[in-house]
């Protein structure tokens, strides 16, 4: 008897675990992509940092292309 008063808040302490990594895992996915769209947005700013007239001129072209499906 004495054992149940242990085994209950153990199980109930296993349970909470769970739940808590089961939140970090999805927080943690979350901020992967997070992290992935940053670093994106970082390699876009390097190019148009190193090759400013080869991004000027896919704009303008995009910017073009853009305006005539109007």
């Amino acid at each position: 008897m004495g054992d149940m008063g242990i085994i209950k808040p153990l199980r109930d302490r296993v349970r909470d675990l769970e739940v808590i990594n089961n939140e970090h895992q999805k927080k943690n996915g979350q901020l992967r992509v997070e992290i992935q769209e940053k670093d994106k947005k970082i390699k876009e700013l390097e190019e148009q940092i190193n090759n400013p007239l080869h991004k000027i001129r896919e704009v303008g072209l995009w910017k073009k292309q853009l305006y005539q499906k109007q």
